[in-house]
């Protein structure tokens, strides 16, 4: 069904209030989940937000916590997010890594002790809009293994990298063959998995969402996909203090404490020595969108060039009618 856009965040907001957030963060929260709505990406939409609702009732959310600065070294700072809502944590992190590239050049900022962030591309579009090259990690609770390995102990682990340019590059990626939200959407709206991206909890081959969350998701580009995956492991989460393999809790099971951490990266394009860099690289983008096209394309498409324009544009957004019942149900206290 369609909704309102406004009506979505009001009503996802009020959600969040009626569970003790503050009108300023429940605003954003919201804000970040109807995003992902608005963009198709429905797996971090308003389909996360009983999960968060689920982390405040078990005191994994915490309304009145304080983000505070635990290391801070020039262009490099690490963040404890006080369990605050993951999308406020995210986007003050990814705000002071663009106030520490003012400073410097380029500003990097972790977190440690916040929770699920939602759509992890929101945050590099933002610093992306803001003129700056945007670069996003963030580890999950174990999905897959390791390339050749049998036991899920590496997350879905995705990776955003956003550009300052028109028409917009937005690439918002897990390093998996699938995400695990959308595993969850899959489930949730009784549909299938393509073919060979999970298994189930018997390391057989399975299209089933169900059997695929109590097994593994394999990763993507064999070998390619798990070294990216071991990557973003290490980097977002042992850099930063935060959590590492099957010692990540609290992002998808979110009855339990969360451990993961999130790294942000701003780079100031002229501080590169390339103060025309928006301009050169959209000439770029441009001209690769005009390249001869492979029979039976239409369009040769930017990594998430169709969500901003989509997030931009659009005043409904499509939600379940189950989802937006339940929705209500959390925005009403019943």
């Amino acid at each position: 069904m369609e909704v309102d856009r406004q009506r979505a965040v009001a009503t996802a907001a009020a959600a969040f209030e009626r569970h003790g957030i503050s009108e300023a963060d429940a605003e954003l929260t919201a804000e970040v989940l109807v995003s992902a709505d608005a963009r198709g990406k429905h797996s971090h939409g308003l389909l996360r937000l009983p999960r968060f609702v689920r982390g405040i009732e078990h005191g994994n959310v915490d309304p009145d916590g304080t983000i505070e600065l635990v290391a801070d070294r020039g262009a490099a700072a690490t963040l404890s997010g006080g369990s605050r809502p993951g999308p406020v944590v995210a986007v003050d992190a990814a705000t002071r890594a663009m106030d520490r590239a003012d400073e410097y050049g380029v500003g990097v900022v972790g977190v440690r002790d916040t929770n699920h962030l939602g759509m992890l591309g929101y945050y590099t579009d933002l610093v992306r809009s803001e003129g700056y090259v945007g670069v996003a990690l963030t580890n999950t609770e174990p999905a897959m293994p390791p390339y050749g390995g049998a036991e899920p102990v590496l997350g879905t682990n995705p990776i955003a990298v956003g550009l300052p340019t028109t028409p917009p590059f937005n690439l918002d990626m897990s390093t998996s063959a699938i995400a695990r939200g959308s595993v969850l959407h899959a489930k949730e709206n009784g549909g299938s998995l393509p073919e060979g991206v999970a298994l189930d909890a018997d390391g057989e081959p399975t299209t089933d969402p169900a059997a695929a969350l109590e097994g593994t998701i394999r990763p993507f580009g064999g070998p390619k996909g798990s070294g990216l995956a071991v990557a973003v492991e290490v980097l977002a989460g042992g850099l930063v203090g935060a959590a590492m393999g099957t010692d990540v809790t609290g992002t998808y099971h979110t009855e339990d404490a969360c451990t993961k951490g999130d790294l942000f990266f701003a780079v100031d394009p002229a501080a590169l020595g390339s103060p025309d860099f928006a301009s050169t690289a959209s000439a770029f983008l441009a001209d690769l969108k005009d390249a001869d096209r492979a029979a039976g394309v239409d369009e040769i498409r930017l990594p998430g060039e169709r969500s901003v324009e989509r997030d931009r544009d659009r005043h409904v957004v499509d939600v379940d009618a189950d989802r937006w019942q339940e929705v209500q149900r959390l925005a009403d206290g019943d």
